[in-house]
């Protein structure tokens, strides 16, 4: 994922500790248990295209955004795509 230029993982399934803190350790965020909506509104709004697996990972599979941040509001957590 690192060596094409992921910045941001999302999946629909839930992402273990181990591969949370690999993801840390690269400087990747990542968020399991996105819902179906959301995810491919995402997908849409950045020109990715969803994958069944991280394996074989191309850069042309990757969006794009200007600016992300993840940001709490009360006791919600929101990532925001700009």
């Amino acid at each position: 994922m690192h060596d094409v230029g992921a910045q941001i993982v999302l999946s629909k399934l839930p992402i273990g500790d181990l591969a949370t803190q690999w993801f840390a350790d690269r400087g990747i965020f990542c968020a399991g248990r996105v819902s179906n909506e959301d995810i491919t509104r995402v997908a849409k709004s950045t020109g990715a295209i969803l994958q069944t697996t991280v394996n074989n990972i191309s850069p042309d599979v990757l969006g794009t955004c200007g600016k992300f941040e993840e940001k709490q509001i009360g006791a919600e957590r929101y990532n925001l795509f700009e």
